[in-house]
Formats: structure tokens, sequence, C-alpha cells
């Protein structure tokens, strides 16, 4: 173990060195065009040499590599001192070459002696074993990292499916919920169609029996009408009769067509509502199915309203969705199974 002398020295030399650290040495304003590039590794070599060395329990070292530490140290701090006080002369390149390879072979020569010490004082001084430490910290702390960042993305799927599925759910009711809304709004807009055709039903209705009426009083026949006014007479009366009672015979059939609509669509409508307070009531997805088909048959299919013949319509024209997209899926794999046996 070196003495408490020599490590007082040591340390002193050391200090001697660490001074320069906020001392440019490699460029000045008064030595251009000469510098010390030249020599910039090698400054740079001893500063940090001298920085390990300053932080080290040097109480450690033997007395001789004490000694030939502090003899290489002082040295190293005579070039540098050499290089501070530089100063440009006619043979300043001469000069800088042979204070920067003096400086270059002293720091190999503290290299030589130091550096094997610096690995021994650092362990002496537990920045191995902290090192260690620190590493087996940073594992754990990583391995945290990763089953913490596991969870997260775990989590954070299972939001993102939660999620996904009710932005489905709400688009669905979004979407039931307008065309509930179109259906009740066509429903109003046939049945206020519908009225103005009732009226014009009841005018002409009026107006044929008002003529019927009339045509047994006006216009009359002489006694001594021929048979050629007689008729003249009867066509005129019954051609005006009988576009009235047409006219109120076509009014009368769009009034149904347009009830008979405003009545279908009315009761899409109420099934949309019904098929919507299903699905909110039930998380299954075969209830849902189930529910999906009834009010896909209910919404698309005939729906006897009275108002017009029904005899010679197709019973069932309802557009089974559910069971198409059903009956495709299956099919696809079966398919893809075929193309990969024939290839």
């Amino acid at each position: 173990m070196a003495g408490a002398e020599l490590v007082q020295e040591l340390e002193e030399q050391i200090k001697i060195i660490t001074q320069y650290k906020d001392i440019e040495l490699v460029r000045r304003l008064n030595w251009e065009p000469t510098t010390f590039e030249i020599a910039a590794q090698d400054i740079e070599i001893a500063m940090s040499i001298a920085a390990d060395l300053s932080t080290m329990p040097l109480s450690h070292l033997g007395d001789r590599a004490a000694r030939n530490m502090i003899l290489s140290i002082s040295e190293v701090s005579t070039s540098i001192h050499q290089i501070d006080y530089f100063k440009p002369k006619d043979d300043a390149t001469a000069e800088r070459n042979k204070i920067a390879a003096n400086l270059k072979r002293v720091v190999d020569e503290l290299l030589t002696v130091a550096g094997p010490w610096i690995a021994y004082l650092a362990y002496e001084r537990g920045n191995f074993d902290e090192r260690v430490k620190q590493t087996k910290t940073m594992l754990s702390d990583s391995k945290f990292l990763l089953e913490e960042t596991k969870a997260y993305v775990v989590q954070t799927h299972e939001e993102v499916d939660r999620i996904v599925a009710q932005v489905r759910e709400a688009s669905a009711s979004v979407g039931v919920a307008t065309f509930t809304h179109e259906f009740d709004q066509e429903a109003r807009r046939l049945a206020d169609s519908a009225k103005k055709w009732l009226w014009a039903v009841i005018v002409l209705t009026v107006l044929t029996s008002a003529a019927a009426v009339a045509s047994f009083f006006w216009p009359s026949l002489p006694d001594d009408a021929n048979s050629w006014a007689t008729l003249r007479n009867v066509v005129a009366k019954v051609s005006v009769i009988a576009i009235l009672f047409t006219g109120t015979v076509w009014c009368g059939r769009i009034y149904r067509a347009l009830t008979h609509q405003r009545s279908i669509n009315r009761h899409r409508a109420l099934s949309l509502k019904t098929f919507q307070a299903f699905v909110q009531a039930t998380d299954d997805p075969a209830t849902r199915d189930a529910v999906l088909m009834a009010a896909t048959k209910s919404i698309f299919g005939n729906v006897p309203t009275g108002f017009v013949d029904e005899r010679g319509a197709t019973q069932d024209t309802s557009v089974n969705v559910l069971e198409i997209g059903k009956s495709a899926n299956k099919a696809m794999p079966a398919r893809r199974a075929g193309a990969t046996q024939e290839g």
C-alpha cells in the first residue's frame, strides 16, 4: 500500500494536469497559423487519465507504482505547461513539433505505467460491483417494463375490440334509426297525398251524383222530338256521367294505392323500431340473428293491408340477407380447398 505522502504527492501532480481541462491547448488566436492539432489526441488522453485517477482510491497502489506514476505524470504536466506557455517565433513549427513529440512520448509512458492500474483501482472503488448491480437492476426494470407493456397491449387490444363493437352497434343503431325516420317521413308524405286524392274522390262523387240527378230534368226533350234528337240527348247525358264516374273511380284507385303504400311504410317503421328494441335487450348472437330474420321477413315481405288485391302476388318476397351471408361464408373454405387440390 502506498504511503500517505506518496498518495498526496500523486494527487497534487494529478491536479496540475486536471487544472488545464478548461484551457484551450489545441488552438489559440495568437498561435495562428501554428496550432497543436497534431497533439490533440495526446492531450485528450492525458486529460482522461488524470480525470480517471482523480476519482480512484490511490491508497491501494504500491509504493513503486505510485512513484512511477508521479514521475510519469510530472513529465506530462511539464509538456502541457510548455504548450500553455508556447509563444510562436521564427522557428515556431519546429518548436511546436518538438513539444508535441515529447508529449506523445510521455503520454505513452503514462499509459504504460497507469493503464494496468486504472482497471484495478476502478474495481477497488466499487465501480465494477456497482455497474454489475446497475446492469441487473436495468435488466429487472426492462423485464418489468416488458411485462407492463405486454399487459398494456393486451388491455388496449381488448379496449379497441370493445370500442369497435360499440361503434358497430352504434352505427347499426344509427342506421336503423335513419331508416325508421325515412319510413315515417314517407308514410306521412303518402298520407298527405292520399288526403288530397280522397277530396278529389268526394268532389267527383258529388259531381257525378249531381249530374245523374240533373240529367233526369235537364235538358228536356220536346214532345215532337225525333229519334235522332233523343239519341243525341241520351248520349250526351251518359257521356258526362261516364266521364265523371270514370274520374271518380280513377281517383279512388289512386287513393287506395297511396293508402296501401302509407300502411306498408308505417309497418316497416314499426318493425324497425321493434327490431332495435329486441337487439338492445339481448346480447345473445343467436337471438339477434333470429330477430334479424323475423324483422327482414316482416319489413320486406308482403303486407296485406286490404286496400289492394294481392291474390296474384308472391307470398314470400323477403330478402334473407343473414342466410345468404352464412351460405357464402360456408362456401368460401370449400372453394379454397377445391382450388388447392386442383393446384
